[in-house]
């Protein structure tokens, strides 16, 4: 059941990709549209997770935000995840397994979404490593209970325009891959009033290895050209 208010876990809050996300979850609050929420950082430690809650809302009253109707809390990643409605995965892909194997319990008849890429440095480029199910969203849901619905999303936002509240006038084009109508119905909802982001159905969750290995791709580009902060926008 979502409720009106819709409870969102960041698991990895407290890293790049997880602090934009917060901060732009926590803004559609004081949008006329969009998605009502709140937001749960959850993290291995508690109290970092509280620090990053105290210090994401302490950004938003330093940019000139109300943050009256902003709720934004810490905890451990099992109570992060077992109080929301829709988790957000935001950790590197070698953690996400013992993560999931942590958190199962709190998984079922969820939302999960990942934006999750498997990838390592060769050299000074960056090549995309899928595991053996070909993606990590297909290796998540393999790991999950049978009643969580996997999201695959968010995964060509550069981190640093994600943070960027303020000043961030690109729109990125955000893909979302799922086999389930409904969820990704409600993730391109919660997409379209995040800001410097336009949704678009990116198909069933097997085309999320195509996603998945735009990241590096992205990466490599921006260093070998002299860009900054590639995204996607299709036009």
């Amino acid at each position: 059941m979502i409720s009106e208010k819709l409870k969102i876990a960041v698991l990895g809050g407290t890293g790049n990709i997880g602090e934009g996300m917060v901060l732009r979850l926590a803004l559609q609050n004081l949008m006329a549209e969009g998605v009502k929420n709140e937001v749960i950082i959850g993290s291995r430690s508690k109290e970092a997770a509280n620090e990053a809650a105290k210090k994401a809302i302490s950004e938003l009253e330093n940019c000139g935000f109300d943050t009256s109707r902003i709720t934004i809390t810490g905890n451990s990643n099992y109570e992060a995840a077992q109080a929301a409605e829709v988790i957000i995965l935001t950790i590197r892909f070698d953690y996400i397994l013992p993560l999931l194997h942590e958190i199962r319990e709190a998984l079922e008849d969820k939302i999960l979404i990942t934006p999750v890429v498997p990838m390592v440095k060769e050299g000074d480029l960056f090549v995309y490593k899928p595991p053996e199910e070909g993606s990590a969203a297909l290796a998540i849901q393999k790991n999950v209970p049978a009643s969580t619905k996997v999201v695959a999303a968010f995964h060509n936002i550069p981190a640093r325009k994600l943070r960027d509240i303020v000043k961030c006038k690109a729109v990125y084009h955000a893909l979302v891959c799922s086999d389930d109508a409904e969820a990704k119905k409600l993730v391109i909802k919660l997409t379209d009033h995040m800001g410097c982001m336009k949704p678009l159905d990116g198909g069933p969750l097997k085309q999320a290895n195509t996603m998945e290995s735009l990241t590096p791709l992205l990466i490599n580009l921006a260093k070998l050209n002299g860009f900054k902060d590639l995204g996607i926008n299709f036009s």
